[in-house]
């Protein structure tokens, strides 16, 4: 028998990844929106040194290496979104450290670095939007959280792109590849992108990539549709609590040390 070729790519995997970059490529050019939520805050704790740790916050978990020392949160009432806005990004010091609130301010656009990687022809114009990107993210991400692909090995965005831009400049020379003006093809370009970019990390061709993704689509507007059913869903959990006049409910957590900064797991 002879040997065997290499193992299909997960399509499942290609996904995860493919909405990562997807999520990036619209915050870049759109924002994201924060939430601001009344909370009271329970006493510190540590994740331990054996693993990583999922600790259930806000609009989902999050993952946590061993030696963290963070605090849960007691939520009380359902969160309030603020819009991405000049407004919301000059939100005063001391109400974003407010002991009684937890706010996360909106992810401010820069479509400056987003119209620099469409207009990339060059390995060193991948680059140079890598390192604007790579800024970018330090003052709107914060050190970790959303700045790694899913899974292992680990790696980060900003690095990602620039180890990928070989293919990345392939998969814009296809055809199907939307060079037209046209609101609506900015979107197919973020999808495209973000297929091709999936399919890189697991050493698949930009045509066979967008080709295993045919089906695959991602909305410019998740960030409304994720906000809007989180909020549908708290204000549910909270009228129901508040019927039974039992249960709390989890709120945002924060952490207080971090003893190392490595990607986490997939969940």
């Amino acid at each position: 028998m002879g040997l065997r070729g290499p193992k299909p790519a997960d399509i499942e995997l290609l996904k995860a990844d493919a909405c990562t970059w997807a999520c990036l490529f619209y915050n870049l050019r759109d924002g994201q929106s924060g939430s601001m939520q009344k909370v009271k805050w329970g006493p510190a704790q540590n994740t331990g040194s054996a693993q990583w740790t999922r600790i259930v916050a806000g609009r989902g978990g999050i993952m946590l290496p061993p030696n963290t020392e963070y605090r849960g949160s007691e939520a009380l009432g359902p969160p309030i979104p603020i819009p991405v806005s000049k407004g919301a990004q000059e939100l005063p010091v001391e109400i974003m450290k407010s002991r009684e609130w937890v706010i996360s301010r909106p992810v401010m656009p820069a479509p400056e670095i987003w119209e620099l990687l469409k207009g990339a022809r060059t390995t060193e114009h991948i680059r140079k939007a890598s390192r604007e990107m790579s800024r970018w993210m330090a003052t709107e991400y914060g050190p970790g959280v959303g700045r790694w692909l899913p899974g292992s090995p680990p790696l980060e965005l900003p690095d990602a792109l620039e180890l990928y831009s070989g293919q990345l400049l392939l998969g814009k020379r296809l055809p199907s590849y939307a060079k037209t003006k046209r609101p609506k093809s900015d979107d197919k370009r973020v999808v495209f992108l973000s297929k091709v970019l999936a399919g890189a990390r697991f050493g698949l061709a930009p045509i066979t990539a967008t080709k295993r993704l045919s089906h695959w689509d991602w909305p410019k507007d998740w960030d409304e549709r994720k906000m809007k059913e989180f909020l549908d869903l708290s204000k549910a959990e909270f009228a129901k609590s508040k019927k039974q006049k039992v249960g709390t409910i989890t709120g945002p957590i924060e952490v207080l040390s971090m003893a190392t900064r490595r990607p986490a797991p997939r969940p």
